[in-house]
């Protein structure tokens, strides 16, 4: 085995030599004279088969070409120092193990997020930030709001103005922009190492690789050399960081300049909606007072029109229904008393045709009105009745009853039924009764039965 090291330079060195010396040697020169007869008896002689002429070991341009060609699509270096190692295997077959340091041609990049020397500077692109989207509820607040004149609308942040917005974000890309970081120096180098096979083929070494490490060569082949670089691209440096934090800082400081307009507006606008809003508030307020005082007057006027209408003295008269049947009734109160929401009486009902025919009855005036006007339940007790009226099925029940309503026309309208009657509306007596000025005459109980 035999070891060859050598730069590229040696290398065209050595072709143009050997050209050289290729060239001397292809030149004749005069062999000196024989003997005649030696002459002869050369040409007598048979001739004799020549064996076949060794080839010779590849150049070290060979090598060389063979293992550079792999390597064209990698510009950003150069070929420096090469060498070999030929192991001859069998006659025209050799291993060669080639070694080659690719010299970087200049600097190389790689972006990198902006470092954490900015972490302060970024800090301050988000208060200046958040300063100018604070929500509406923060001013609110700022200018003496209670809590219960801020809504959800009010905490959501605020979306600036198409101006501040461009200057924001350019702001944030400028404190936030990747920077180029140096990874590679020119001149620096990186080695290959190749395996290659040498067959003699044809009058000529045909070269096939079996192995190559380009792993050096393949971690520089993503950056971005230095000539290629955008222009005016930020580098990083010592110096570079400094001025840079110095630039975010003024661009801050340009920033919130910018915003002040528009955040003092913002205060000066929080403070007119609360005026705003509290001055709805108490409007509202006043008109919900205003509603609970109708109220309470048209709740007072309704008391007051029942206790009129239910007071002792009073009657109604009017007719019963059932089915086909009918006839007359009349209501009488002759006792009643208010409370806070009802007013209950006393009195008798009887046939209007036939007064001296009486129950004692005692009723109740619910005072706070519903779809139908106030309820009146009024439950029947014993007295004197025409026993020959279908009515006489409710007075001689003992849970007779009339369940009626105190509409606003003041009459009273619903049924005269029995308790035990329950899910049996057929049974009832339809009631209506209209408020009458007459007095009720005196009770007469002959010709009347008792219960």
């Amino acid at each position: 085995m035999k070891t060859n090291l050598f730069t590229t330079a040696v290398i065209a060195a050595a072709a143009m030599l050997a050209a050289s010396s290729c060239d001397e040697n292809k030149g004749g020169s005069s062999a000196p004279a024989e003997q005649p007869q030696q002459d002869q008896a050369n040409a007598q002689a048979p001739a004799e088969p020549q064996a076949p002429a060794a080839p010779a070991d590849p150049t070290n341009e060979e090598i060389c070409k063979a293992v550079t060609d792999q390597l064209a699509q990698y510009t950003f270096v150069t070929p420096g120092e090469f060498s070999y190692q030929v192991e001859t295997v069998a006659p025209g077959r050799q291993n060669i193990s080639a070694s080659l340091k690719m010299v970087v041609k200049e600097n190389m990049y790689t972006q990198v997020a902006a470092p954490e020397d900015f972490n302060r500077e970024r800090q301050a692109v988000n208060e200046a930030a958040n300063l100018a989207i604070r929500p509406d509820a923060a001013y609110l607040m700022q200018v003496g709001a209670p809590t219960d004149a801020v809504t959800d609308e009010d905490r959501v942040a605020k979306q600036l103005p198409q101006e501040l917005q461009s200057a924001l974000v350019a702001l944030r890309e400028f404190a936030e922009q990747k920077l180029y970081n140096k990874v590679a120096q020119a001149g620096q180098e990186a080695g290959i190492s190749v395996a290659l096979d040498a067959e003699w083929k044809d009058g000529a070494w045909v070269f096939t690789t079996a192995h190559q490490d380009l792993s050096q060569l393949l971690a520089l082949r993503d950056f971005t050399p230095e000539s290629a670089l955008p222009e005016g691209a930020p580098i990083m440096s010592p110096e570079f960081i400094e001025a840079r934090k110095a630039e975010i800082a003024a661009k801050v400081a340009e920033f919130n300049e910018l915003a002040k307009p528009f955040n003092q507006g913002r205060e000066e606008a929080a403070r007119q909606m609360l005026t705003e809003r509290l001055a709805r508030v108490e409007e509202e307020a006043r008109r919900s007072q205003e509603q609970v005082d109708a109220q309470k007057a048209e709740q007072q006027k309704w008391q007051e029109a029942c206790t009129k209408a239910l007071a002792a003295g009073c009657n109604f008269a009017g007719e019963w229904t059932r089915g086909k049947h009918f006839g007359e009734i009349t209501l009488h109160i002759e006792q009643a008393k208010a409370f806070d929401n009802s007013i209950q009486f006393f009195g008798t009902i009887y046939d209007t045709k036939l007064p001296e025919a009486s129950l004692d009855i005692a009723g109740r005036c619910e005072l706070t009105p519903g779809e139908n006007g106030s309820e009146v339940n009024v439950t029947i007790y014993d007295g004197q009745y025409d026993p020959d009226q279908p009515t006489a099925e409710v007075y001689d029940a003992k849970d007779g009853m009339l369940v009626l309503h105190l509409g606003q026309d003041g009459k009273l309208t619903g049924v005269m039924t029995c308790e035990s009657w329950g899910e049996a509306p057929e049974r009832a007596f339809a009631v209506q009764l209209t408020p009458k000025t007459a007095p009720a005459p005196a009770r007469q109980p002959a010709k009347a039965n008792k219960r």
